[in-house]
């Protein structure tokens, strides 16, 4: 895809569908980290930094396994918990987000009698206000949309299965969960299967409570929290109760609707993963021919920056609904294990500039942001680091706003990339990414490829000759390759790195981190490669050498 044909495509795809540049999801995070005294101005903590920008509808996650941010009748509810004396969620302020993470502080604080929680809603709940409405007014008055969105399956419960996100129906059917299932860790098999009418009828029943309670623009039901419906290897065949299970939502959408004599919409949250959907049961064909969504979001639960849209996009398309890829809140993941990263302020904005980019030059309606809100107040934010993070709204919606803009594009999903003496870079000794930025070839623009490339001791030596590798290999030993031409020493800056942990969650003895500056003009708007060869006869001592990392960086010379 050229840059010209991707910006038309962005355009017509704009042009046809009338919706949001970017819907924000928020877990009610933003209101659950708020200095007392509260009052219904309080709200605003949610959305004022959304006023005049590219936002044009917040999915406000109001249950899962309970209501949490809502006083349900028909199934358990967070207020009614915090009567009975559970904990509330409330993050250690000295350790931060990133400190419980690592095991510093508290996750959890106990009130005290007559002392006011930092969450608003709980605030006014205890004041004899249902604050979701009054919520609803303030978006509706910038002019943001107000979708009520459900986790389908959610599984934070795992962690506390006594807890108060845990709810009875669910520590009573034990021997209704998906214990096929392995993913994270087994994490994924706390989820409910949706082959009892129960499980399916308790979704729905919460779901057409909020629809007759509140006011709301739309009704969203999150399959990605968590991937999972049925036992895996029955779920295709189970399909058709899924299909049916949101052919009933979408009945009481259009009946609420027409008593209300304007348009819901069901927005629909998936994975991309061929795989998972299969898994899943989620036929994804069905609904869009049997026009039972208006908007479909897909995720691949992390920020994957080689993504495509195809065929998704124009099936949607082919069947008016509006397309959003899903930009995660959480950091650049390594698939091959488990780990958080912690980011910058400058690496979370530049990286979701960079997904937004490539979303959006392949025509998406307009980009999702999942969980966002936790990156905004989850931790004490100074003012300036708050203005960085929230100026994302009024850019990352459009291509144009992007142009220009400091965008960081990470490839580490196939990484490390296991190198060895001789073998040719078109065997396993290449990587593909894709960049689709139209800030590419031009003069103000300037590109930088960065990696980080340690060694290890060849594994099949003869023990008895074992001697340390090198570790900092000589320049020349391994060659550099982008897009089929190689790499001139003048473009690359060779920096040695101490030994411990990076990024990406991994350990590396001391190494070098590799930055390669070519010409914008020798990088492609689409698919590029970065080749490695270690171009001499493999000898005994030879180490193997793997590449971490792949970071590319897109600037303009001009805002500097």
């Amino acid at each position: 895809m050229t840059t010209t044909q991707a910006q038309r495509s962005s355009e017509t795809s704009r042009s046809s569908v009338n919706m949001p540049l970017i819907i924000v999801n928020d877990d009610t995070c933003s209101l659950r980290y708020v200095d007392p005294p509260h009052t219904e101005e309080s709200l605003m903590t949610s959305l004022r930094h959304l006023a005049d920008s590219q936002v044009g509808a917040i999915s406000w996650c109001l249950a899962e396994d309970i209501a949490y941010a809502y006083p349900s009748k028909v199934i358990e509810n967070y207020y009614d918990q915090l009567a009975a004396g559970h904990w509330i969620g409330l993050f250690d302020d000295e350790a931060g987000f990133e400190g419980v993470q690592q095991g510093k502080g508290d996750y959890y604080e106990k009130l005290k009698p007559g002392e006011e929680p930092r969450n608003v809603m709980v605030t006014l709940h205890q004041k004899g206000l249902d604050y979701v409405p009054l919520l609803i007014d303030r978006a509706r008055s910038l002019g943001i949309r107000f979708y009520s969105s459900f986790r389908m399956n959610d599984c934070h419960l795992k962690s506390d299965p006594r807890g108060m996100l845990a709810s009875k129906f669910w520590r009573e059917h034990q021997d209704w969960r998906l214990w096929e299932v392995t993913d994270g860790k087994t994490y994924y098999n706390a989820a409910l299967d949706y082959t009892y009418p129960e499980v399916r009828e308790r979704k729905l029943a919460s779901i057409r409570e909020v629809l007759e309670w509140y006011d709301v623009d739309g009704i969203e039901l999150d399959f990605c929290r968590n991937p999972y419906v049925f036992q895996p290897s029955e779920a295709w065949g189970k399909r058709e109760i899924l299909t049916d299970f949101i052919r009933g939502v979408r009945s009481d959408i259009e009946k609420v609707a027409g008593q209300r004599g304007r348009k819901i919409d069901l927005i629909l949250r998936v994975p991309f993963d061929q795989r998972k959907l299969h898994e899943a049961g989620m036929d994804i064909d069905a609904w869009l021919d049997g026009h039972l969504i208006d908007v479909l979001v897909m995720s691949r639960l992390l920020n994957n920056y080689n993504e495509t849209i195809e065929p998704w996009l124009s099936k949607c398309r082919a069947a008016n609904v509006a397309f959003y890829p899903s930009l995660e809140q959480g950091p650049v993941h390594n698939a091959i294990h488990n780990h958080i990263t912690i980011e910058s302020v400058e690496e979370t904005t530049k990286r979701l500039r960079g997904a937004a980019q490539n979303y959006l030059s392949q025509g998406a309606t307009g980009v999702y942001m999942f969980n966002y809100p936790c990156v905004l107040f989850q931790v004490r934010r100074s003012e300036g680091d708050f203005a960085e993070l929230t100026s994302l709204f009024s850019q990352i919606g459009r291509p144009e706003t992007l142009r220009g803009s400091l965008k960081q594009y990470a490839f580490w999903h196939n990484l490390p990339l296991q190198l060895e003496s001789s073998r040719p870079a078109k065997f396993h000794q290449t990587l593909r990414f894709l960049l689709l930025d139209p800030d590419l070839g031009s003069d103000d623009t300037k590109v930088e490829v960065g990696f980080r490339q340690a060694t290890e001791p060849n594994p099949h030596v003869d023990a008895r000759h074992f001697e340390k590798p090198i570790e900092i290999l000589p320049i020349g030993w391994v060659t550099y390759w982008l897009n089929g031409k190689q790499v001139p020493e003048t473009w690359i800056r060779r920096e040695t790195q101490p030994a411990g942990k990076i990024a990406s969650g991994l350990t590396l003895p001391l190494h070098e981190k590799i930055t390669i500056t070519p010409p914008s003009k020798e990088m492609i708007s689409g698919e590029n490669t970065l080749g490695f060869h270690i171009p001499r006869f493999p000898e005994e001592q030879d180490p193997y050498v793997h590449i971490y990392e792949l970071l590319v960086d897109v600037s303009s010379t001009s805002n500097k």
